[in-house]
């Protein structure tokens, strides 16, 4: 009886420890390709990296790119991107972006799960889309190919959808949708074909 009761709480606490360390300490999204050179807190890195929260991202060459490949089936390419992985887990993840572009095709979410890329002057939250976001000196740029992107800012808020962008150059701007060009909606497109991704 004892022995029984005994397998019975070691049985317990091994699913129970399994269950927290697959939680806490399961790999939620890797470096699938590079091109060019980047670096993770300075240090250079290569495919099959793991991507952690806390995480600075640096490609310094414009073109240069790394794509991100998440365990859910999302994927991120980062172009000549500056990035600060401020939120990673499996159910929510927040990439501030300091300078460069994010080219993002997230799959639908659920309820409880968050996808939200920022920058200094807005945040942009999904709930399965792809969009790319460009963030410069002069002001921060959003452009959708898929779904919708919800752009909020101080000065408030706004729904931006499928061939649809979004420009804002100062913190009072409040965020305004209008219709993308041609050439930004062909040019964003051949980047998600390139990922792998159809129109």
């Amino acid at each position: 009886m004892k022995f029984n009761s005994l397998l019975t709480v070691c049985l317990f606490t091994f699913a129970f420890c399994s269950s927290v360390f697959a939680e806490g300490f399961m790999q939620v999204a890797n470096v699938s390709k590079i091109n060019g050179t980047a670096y993770f807190n300075k240090e250079k890195i290569a495919v099959g990296a793991e991507v952690t929260e806390g995480m600075d991202i640096n490609i310094p060459k414009k073109g240069d790119y790394v794509e991100v490949k998440f365990q859910n089936g999302h994927l991120v390419r980062l172009t000549g991107a500056k990035v600060k992985v401020e939120t990673l887990n499996p159910k929510n993840t927040i990439f501030n972006l300091l300078k460069g572009k994010i080219f993002s095709a997230i799959k639908p979410l659920t309820k409880d799960e968050t996808f939200q890329v920022k920058t200094k002057r807005v945040s942009f939250g999904v709930r399965g889309t792809k969009f790319m976001v460009e963030e410069s000196k002069k002001n921060s740029y959003l452009c959708v190919c898929e779904g919708i992107v919800a752009a909020k800012s101080s000065a408030g808020e706004v729904d931006v959808n499928k061939d649809e962008d979004l420009t804002i150059h100062s913190l009072k701007e409040a965020p305004k949708a209008s219709l993308a060009t041609k050439n930004m909606m062909s040019m964003t497109n051949q980047v998600f074909m390139d990922m792998g991704f159809t129109k």
